[in-house]
């Protein structure tokens, strides 16, 4: 298990990939994609040490991202490359420490890859990405 990116709820991804370009040094690493599943637009940013960011912007008013952005936005939740996405949930949901609140499908914006969400005891929503 690696970590994938970090994602960041905003209100336009194109401003704010410019204004991480500007101070942190991100690039844009894809064009925005749609996400009609998570009811979200999507950009990936890279940085020259590999670390990713993936942007975030509600896409209609069921986005489920749009109250969170209505109380900021901000960090959202971490993604974790995994070999394996059903053992991996499978082990992270063993101890009832954690619970799966997004069922693996495939997510457009990473290549098709399927991806599950969970959270945790302490309420922090964690993505697993399968290794394609």
């Amino acid at each position: 298990m690696r970590l994938h990116h970090v994602a960041y709820v905003c209100k336009n991804v194109e401003q704010k990939a410019d204004e991480f370009h500007r101070l942190l040094g991100y690039e844009i690493e894809s064009p925005p994609v749609i996400d009609e599943n998570q009811d979200v637009r999507i950009l990936f940013l890279v940085h020259r040490d590999g670390s990713r960011l993936e942007l975030l912007e509600p896409y209609g008013p069921k986005s489920p991202v749009r109250k969170f952005l209505e109380k900021g936005g901000g960090l959202y939740h971490l993604c974790f490359e995994v070999d394996d996405l059903e053992d991996a949930l499978r082990q992270i949901t063993s101890n009832n420490q954690a619970y799966i609140v997004k069922q693996p499908t495939a997510a457009p914006a990473i290549e098709a890859r399927r991806v599950a969400f969970i959270v945790t005891a302490g309420n922090d929503l964690i993505e697993f990405v399968e290794k394609h």
